[in-house]
């Protein structure tokens, strides 16, 4: 089927690729007004519309060979600047800087006086245009692979795969029209390959924008606004409902903090909540979850600490709370933690029971003097 295609058909199809892809560009910057990339990807694609156009009427003898030659290889050249630009905005979730933007120009002004001078002999020229494209996509694909850390979606892997598979395929062309006898590729099949690309690349940056912004969404849902841990709804969504009998809970609350708050007002009470959830979160284990249970309680599940283990890591957290007076912008306020620890044991109870007998122990705990560590007593 391919091999039955003429190359101004290609043309043809690869203009109406870059079409949808600068509508669907421009109904994510419509959609999303302060969302980077979709303003540089929407004008990279309407160039490469004016670029393939040109190349396009130049097959059909529509306008003159200079003005063809020339004109849509200046437009790739700029529309794969963009195109570079715009994926790496997408991917850093910021606007490109000042610094890479002048960087990319100067690299695109560049190709633009190479093209110049080889506007008029066809293998120069497609060289030029398809190396511009193996550096735009390969580009953008080392900045979405290197965003993978950071953000874990599996839409940027697939977007990166795409724009690295496009790049090569474009790097595969420009060897073979410099070096035809040694062509690893057919030119209208590569064309073609391209242009399905051309409408993955514009789905696929839809799907991570969608979702980016669900996970976005669940995020805000999991996450306490003041401190930034978990929330309770998080807490029991997410722990195991029936822990192992070596799996602790531990429920903390911190000492007199009616009177913080009575004394030297809600905002400096903000700012113990937040040190006091920054402190905690410093002192337990990498697999433990902290989560704020409400007003000035947290909660933490401790898998396989058992109670001895959850103690110590109790008694950590007491010292690191108590050693340091908080900081709130120049007052200093002393704060003390109680500290209820429970773990099911032989007794095999639900996670909502495990966080009751916490809360007995915290109650332990706070009637024996506060700025304790106490463990639930065995039923």
């Amino acid at each position: 089927m391919l091999g039955e295609l003429d190359l101004a058909t290609v043309i043809l199809m690869q203009k109406c690729s870059y079409i949808v892809g600068l509508m669907s560009f421009i109904y994510l910057r419509m959609s999303n007004r302060y969302l980077p990339g979709p303003v540089a990807l929407a004008a990279g694609f309407a160039s490469m519309t004016i670029g393939s156009t040109l190349a396009g009427y130049g097959e059909w003898n529509i306008v003159s060979p200079a003005l063809w030659q020339l004109g849509s290889v200046v437009f790739g050249i700029a529309g794969y600047a963009l195109i570079w630009l715009g994926l790496k905005a997408l991917s850093d979730g910021r606007f490109v800087n000042r610094k890479t933007t002048i960087l990319a120009c100067l690299v695109a002004a560049l190709a633009v006086v190479v093209a110049v001078q080889v506007a008029d002999n066809n293998a120069f020229r497609a060289a030029l245009f398809n190396g511009c494209a193996t550096l735009a996509y390969l580009g953008g694909a080392v900045v979405l692979f290197a965003g993978w850390r950071k953000e874990p979606l599996l839409s940027r892997l697939a977007l990166g795969a795409i724009t690295g598979i496009s790049g090569l395929i474009s790097l595969s062309v420009m060897k073979s029209v410099l070096f035809p006898d040694y062509a690893t590729i057919n030119l209208v099949n590569a064309f073609f390959f391209i242009i399905m690309l051309n409408f993955a690349i514009a789905l696929f940056v839809m799907v991570l924008v969608a979702e980016r912004s669900e996970r976005k969404l669940l995020l805000l849902a999991n996450t306490d606004p003041l401190t930034g841990v978990k929330n309770r709804r998080f807490f029991f969504q997410t722990m195991p409902a029936t822990p192992d009998p070596t799996d602790a809970a531990m429920l903390l609350d911190i000492d007199h903090f009616k009177s913080i708050n009575d004394r030297f007002g809600h905002a400096v009470g903000d700012s113990v909540l937040q040190e006091v959830a920054k402190r905690i979160g410093g002192s337990i284990r990498g697999g433990d979850v902290l989560a704020r249970y409400g007003g000035e309680e947290f909660i933490i599940f401790l898998p396989g600490a058992g109670v001895q283990k959850a103690r110590m890591i109790g008694e950590r957290i007491r010292s690191a709370i108590a050693v340091t007076e908080v900081d709130c912008g120049g007052l200093r306020v002393g704060v003390t933690i109680s500290i209820g620890v429970a773990a099911s044991g032989d007794m095999s109870c639900d996670l909502l029971t495990l966080a009751e007998m916490a809360d007995r122990a915290l109650y332990r705990a706070k009637t024996e003097g506060r700025n304790c560590v106490r463990e639930a007593l065995a039923a």
